[in-house]
């Protein structure tokens, strides 16, 4: 009984955290804010985490792991070309990125300013782009000719991951973010399909 009172205490922490990171960011935030939405002292949350630190990085670890994990293996299998059901992977994928984490990722996105986290975005855009640039390489090879140069790349990334940012930020209803999202991935899908 006691080991789950732990738990409970444990994920109370982490919400109240997770509320202060979100409204205040990363640099803002207080460990003694955070303790009293819970209705603990800061010497009882400190042993559950060492600090603010630790605290954030148990917020958004999980969705910078999915998030990276994504990018990396882009959500679909290799061997699937059939344009519809990429499209519904890549909108499954993210819409279950968003759903389970839409808090967290709004933290990393847009709090982590001060923590090792800071640059993650950056690193985002840098795995889309060098995947699209991968992409850019054999369109040209297909073409015979130089179509597009890699510095094509970093932009369109941002545009992409900057767009998916903007509709968990602006559409928090479960059902209206997933029509946007399909219709963005649609909308971007329909001019990228040349590359994949």
């Amino acid at each position: 009984m006691v080991q789950v009172l732990k738990e409970e205490l444990r994920h109370a922490i982490l919400r109240a955290a997770q509320d202060e990171f979100l409204q205040k960011g990363y640099l803002s935030a207080s460990v003694k804010q955070i303790a009293a939405m819970v209705g603990i002292s800061v010497g009882n949350l400190y042993r559950y985490y060492s600090g603010k630190d630790a605290l954030f990085d148990a917020v958004v670890a999980p969705v910078y792991n999915e998030l990276e994990s994504m990018l990396r293996d882009h959500g679909v299998p290799q061997a699937d070309t059939d344009t519809g059901h990429i499209v519904e992977l890549v909108v499954k994928r993210l819409t279950e990125i968003a759903g389970e984490y839409r808090k967290p990722l709004l933290i990393l996105i847009d709090g982590s300013k001060g923590t090792r986290y800071e640059e993650a975005v950056r690193q985002f855009y840098k795995m889309m782009a060098d995947d699209v640039t991968k992409h850019m390489e054999e369109y040209n090879d297909r073409q015979g000719q130089e179509v597009f140069t890699k510095h094509a790349s970093w932009p369109v990334s941002v545009a992409f991951l900057q767009g998916y940012f903007e509709i968990i930020r602006r559409h928090i209803d479960a059902e209206d973010f997933h029509h946007i999202l399909r219709q963005y991935i649609s909308f971007w899908y329909q001019g990228l399909r040349a590359f994949i």
